[in-house]
């Protein structure tokens, strides 16, 4: 069973907004995490230059005034690039669709014609499995009815024939309809018992092994008012 997913349109375009929102803010997020990235760097190579100075008893005083300017100027930068991330975050309008109407109008927009489409493919064929089952019922009265005089008949026979002497055992016999083998069980009601457990399990995963998906309901078979 493939299914054609149908697209919820308003949701598409609230996510295209979304993202053309997103790409025009993460210019200026790139250019603030990139000052930011470059005073640890210099903060870094202050802390290395003061370290090894120390460690080898060199003067780098010079170095090291012209690494703390420079600490000093990519600090000012940093103030810059997360003021203008704030600014553009309030200046920026949000998306022309709102989330909140996506979500109001998903059931009446969306929704209810997904569910309609549901109910229109599934109604037809519980529709038909109950008539199929409830017929095979019908059909177990009707035979039973139909042969129930000779299977008296017969059993009239079993036990004349055990009161004569004629048998050493009383032959008992079985309705036609109740040793039937229907649906893997002996006997209708039986049948549509299993058949009802199994799906009472598939729910929970188990699948016949002979089960056959049908798509769409037949609308051929014919039908006989009772």
């Amino acid at each position: 069973m493939a299914i054609k997913v149908q697209e919820y349109q308003l949701l598409r375009e609230f996510k295209r907004e979304g993202a053309e929102r997103a790409a025009k803010l993460l210019q200026y997020q790139k250019d603030a995490e990139s000052a930011r990235s470059r005073l640890r760097e210099l903060q870094t190579q202050y802390e290395q230059t003061f370290t090894e100075s120390v460690k080898h008893g060199t003067d780098a005083t010079a170095q090291l005034v012209k690494i703390d300017d420079d600490i000093a100027l990519q600090k000012e930068v940093v103030t810059r690039r997360e003021r203008d991330l704030t600014l553009v975050h309030q200046a920026m309008p949000e998306t022309i669709i709102s989330s909140v109407e996506v979500v109001e109008k998903y059931k009446p927009e969306y929704a209810d014609g997904i569910r309609a489409e549901f109910e229109d493919k599934v109604n037809p064929k519980l529709q038909l499995a109950r008539d199929l089952i409830l017929s095979c019922i019908d059909d177990h009265k009707e035979y039973s009815s139909a042969y129930n005089d000779i299977y008296r008949e017969i059993t009239d026979l079993v036990t004349a024939n055990h009161q004569a002497g004629k048998t050493r055992y009383i032959m008992t016999q079985i309705h036609p309809t109740d040793s039937a083998q229907v649906f893997g069980a002996t006997g209708t009601i039986s049948g549509v018992r299993k058949l009802l457990e199994q799906v009472s399990q598939y729910t929970f995963g188990n699948k016949p092994r002979d089960y056959k998906y049908i798509d769409v309901a037949p609308t051929t078979t014919e039908k006989v008012g009772k």
